[in-house]
């Protein structure tokens, strides 16, 4: 969340609600604001955070195991979205690749691929040349389980869109708080050692959206969502009314909540 003045959110609301997780990787208690209005939970001191404490050697082993069976789900939408929108025309990104094991997936299935991920390239599935250290012109932009882990989020994913050139789409996976349960301090999403500290709502992406040119779009309405470039209009008109069979929504809402930490 862009906060410039700390007690005002991006919508421009000054009420929030507090709530408090102990992090054992950080050994500190991390304090969560939650917008009354729109939303949105930003852990507001975490871009001061040593994030290296928690994107460890051992992060996806012990902490983030979820991350072969959220890559072959996604893998299965992206190859339903491409009979509609045919994305192995176009330049992808999956950015935050982690081990790379979604981008091969999507390699071997014929789809142009670059992975980008800055804290962890060890032990990958993807050999190293189809890994980029810098941004490039994409089409597309693949981000599981990426949008919870900004710090100055707003900020951030602005610079992103903009060092990729705009892309056309932005696919991308993360819970949202319109459907956490409560109370909310103990949904298992709330979870610094994940390294999530920015929670997203409805509103609050569609304001992300907004402010880059983008209009915001959730496909299942439970952790799939775009952003396509507003300027497109066919295609923004054309993912509003794709309707995700209900076979594939049915597995995704019947997953364990280790597939998204």
């Amino acid at each position: 969340m862009m906060l410039k003045n700390k007690n005002k959110c991006a919508c421009n609301s000054i009420a929030f609600k507090k709530y408090y997780k102990h992090s054992q990787a950080l050994d500190r208690i991390v304090e969560y604001v939650q917008c009354e209005s729109c939303g949105m939970i930003i852990a507001p001191e975490s871009t001061k955070y040593n994030l290296s404490r928690i994107y460890n050697a051992d992060y996806f082993i012990n902490v983030d195991y979820g991350w072969k069976g959220r890559a072959k789900i996604l893998f299965t939408y992206i190859k339903y979205i491409n009979i509609f929108i045919c994305l192995k025309k176009m330049n992808i990104c999956d950015f935050g690749a982690g081990n790379g094991y979604l981008s091969k997936m999507l390699i071997d299935n014929g789809f142009n691929v670059l992975a980008y991920e800055p804290f962890n390239q060890n032990n990958t599935y993807l050999e190293k040349s189809y890994y980029c250290d810098k941004p490039f012109d994409a089409d597309i932009i693949f981000m599981v389980e990426v949008f919870e882990h900004f710090t100055n989020a707003f900020e951030d994913i602005g610079k992103i869109l903009t060092d990729f050139h705009n892309p056309k789409l932005v696919i991308f996976t993360t819970r949202l708080t319109d459907n956490a349960n409560e109370p909310i301090e103990d949904w298992f999403y709330l979870e610094p050692d994940a390294g999530h500290f920015t929670m997203w709502s409805k509103k609050s992406l569609t304001l992300l959206g907004e402010m880059n040119g983008y209009k915001f779009i959730s496909l299942d309405d439970t952790f799939l969502h775009v952003f396509c470039r507003a300027s497109d209009i066919e295609m923004c008109n054309n993912l509003k009314n794709l309707s995700i069979p209900t076979k594939f929504a049915v597995k995704i809402r019947g997953l364990v909540k280790g597939l998204f930490k």
